[in-house]
């Protein structure tokens, strides 16, 4: 598990830490650090728009999803500890994304 240099110049905070070791731990042992963010809106009440995150097919357990938001996916980006692969977005229904990452090892 690599948790950020001090000295790194960007400043996380300890929900953007924890998620960061959540994604470690689960994607430790997988042939790729590869993992999906995934949006969507059902369409009507009482069910809003959905959030979760994938890996090879399988969602990743809901509790790494405990207080995140998509803001902290972007902050370990800025970071340096995810690099974004690809993007898909719905041309019908903004709310219908895809956006994958690889989780990288920063020193």
């Amino acid at each position: 598990m690599h948790l950020p240099d001090p000295s790194h110049p960007m400043e996380l905070t300890r929900s953007q830490l924890d998620l960061l070791e959540r994604l470690q731990t689960v994607l430790a042992g997988q042939a790729t650090q590869e993992f999906t963010y995934v949006t969507e809106y059902l369409g009507y009440l009482p069910y809003g728009q959905y959030c979760w995150l994938a890996a090879a097919g399988q969602d990743l357990p809901g509790e790494i999803l405990d207080s995140m938001k998509f803001s902290d996916l972007e902050a370990l980006e800025k970071a340096g500890y995810l690099r974004r692969i690809s993007e898909w977005q719905n041309p019908k229904d903004e709310l219908d994304c895809k956006i994958t990452y690889m989780l990288r090892d920063v020193e």
